[in-house]
């Protein structure tokens, strides 16, 4: 007969592997869920435990919480009259933080009480590896042993610094994503990209003085490591300068910094906007805190108005608002498009009241009332979201590759008044392209001509 002690009750616990209990019905405290298979059971006072839920570790370090470990608790973890949830300011019921379902404070859940996070039990053991089982100390100084080697192998080194109080801001650095030290700047050049999100600069950010090489203080900030939400990897993944690629989760072709799975076979590439997937966030399209679901079905996006088919998105159920996390970071605050000469800013709703009357100052065709938009105030353009961003939003014009194509280095351009001829189909280059970087050449291609487009078409 095997016993257990168990940490959330005070007697001992016995095993019993029936595979069914037809003669009654029993649920487990931990889970909530009807016992269907082998528990552990007390003899004294009908506390059940089904299998999992007895071997489930009392201590974790879990991805949908990195700040801290998760504890498993047998009771309510707060004892304040008004208690606080990891994602509302202020409610009465305590709420998953991955499926968003109501926690049943009289079952186990995993909680951290520093943040007021809570998540159910299944939820948490859901897949074996999403989760670091700590169980002992020698546990939990290898999981702190790991950490501390990652934030000893940083981003970059500063060069030079300013002091202002107790205020330090690195004004000269050395980023292991470029030879040259990069400076601190105020000074924004016209429609200048970053390379390492391939978005535009509209705030501070470090530039080469000797080449064309910027980055976001965000992007200077990435960790080289990290763990990536939507994946659920147990490994980290790796930040890699200078690709190109098709991002895992958004399935966008990107260029630029890549968080790659340095797995054996898998070598997965995530792009730094879904790197930065949370559980939650704000939008301005919407005054509510958004809840992350990885899978939806049915109903439409608020943002661009597809309907959901196993999308992962972001939506508020009080309000049923619904965008894509897709959407959310697809569509920069603020874009440029030749159709105007400002800088067009991201809208989210529409004051008019005539909808037969909104048109895409772009297409030329008609636009939704109830969708987001791209809006010029000065000039009064508004375009659609994809007619601004285009097909491919995150590939920076003007970065250089080498490919099998061509014997010179290639360099993505995009025509804005001048159409060539494409070398290999004899179309118009009319969207991106691909221009040999030797003037004397005159090659181009479309970017979906290439080779090297081709191939990663594969990987999808």
């Amino acid at each position: 007969m095997e016993v257990l002690s168990h940490f959330s009750h005070v007697h001992p616990l016995i095993f019993n592997d029936e595979k069914s209990h037809e003669s009654e019905e029993v649920y487990c405290c931990a889970c909530g869920e009807l016992v269907s298979g082998p528990r552990f059971s007390c003899m004294e006072c009908g506390f059940h435990l089904d299998k999992n839920c007895a071997e489930a570790p009392a201590e974790m370090d879990h991805p949908f919480h990195r700040k801290h470990n998760l504890k498993l608790r047998s009771s309510s973890p707060y004892v304040e009259d008004n208690p606080i949830c990891g994602f509302y300011n202020e409610c009465t019921a305590q709420v998953c933080g991955f499926c968003h379902e109501e926690v049943n404070m009289e079952c186990g859940s995993y909680y951290c009480s520093k943040c007021k996070f809570i998540i159910h039990v299944n939820c948490a053991l859901k897949e074996a590896s999403w989760y670091y089982k700590i169980e002992s100390k020698d546990d939990f100084d290898k999981l702190n042993a790991m950490l501390v080697a990652i934030t000893l192998d940083p981003s970059f080194l500063v060069v030079e610094m300013i002091k202002y109080g107790e205020n330090v801001i690195n004004t000269k650095i050395k980023h292991f994503s470029h030879r040259h030290n990069l400076v601190l700047s105020d000074e924004i050049k016209d429609r200048s990209y970053c390379d390492g999100c391939s978005q535009l600069i509209l705030t501070s950010f470090y530039g080469c003085l000797e080449c064309d090489f910027f980055l976001h203080k965000s992007c200077v900030e990435l960790p080289k490591k990290q763990q990536i939400l939507s994946l659920i990897h147990q490994d980290f993944f790796v930040l890699i300068p200078n690709c190109i690629f098709i991002c895992a989760i958004c399935v966008q072709q990107c260029t630029g910094f890549a968080y790659r799975c340095e797995v054996y076979l898998c070598k997965e590439h995530v792009c730094v906007r879904c790197a930065d997937i949370t559980l939650s966030c704000m939008s301005g399209g919407h005054k509510h805190l958004l809840l992350f679901y990885n899978r939806y079905f049915g109903q439409c996006c608020n943002a661009c108005g597809d309907i959901f088919d196993g999308d992962s998105v972001y939506r508020c159920k009080a309000c049923n608002f619904n965008v894509h996390s897709v959407c959310i970071n697809l569509h920069p605050q603020t874009a440029w498009h030749k159709v105007d000469r400002h800088y067009l800013v991201l809208t989210f709703h529409e004051d008019t009241d005539y909808s037969e009357y909104l048109y895409c100052d772009i297409c030329e065709e008609q636009r939704s009332p109830y969708t987001w938009f791209y809006h010029c105030a000065i000039c009064d353009n508004s375009a659609h979201l994809h007619c601004v961003v285009g097909d491919h939003p995150f590939i920076k014009r003007g970065m250089t590759f080498i490919d099998s194509d061509h014997p010179h280095v290639l360099v993505f351009v995009e025509k804005v008044y001048d159409y060539p001829r494409c070398c290999n189909c004899g179309q118009h280059c009319l969207d991106l392209a691909v221009e040999c970087s030797d003037a004397e050449c005159k090659y181009i291609i479309h970017w979906s001509c290439s080779t090297l487009y081709n191939r990663l078409l594969e990987y999808i």
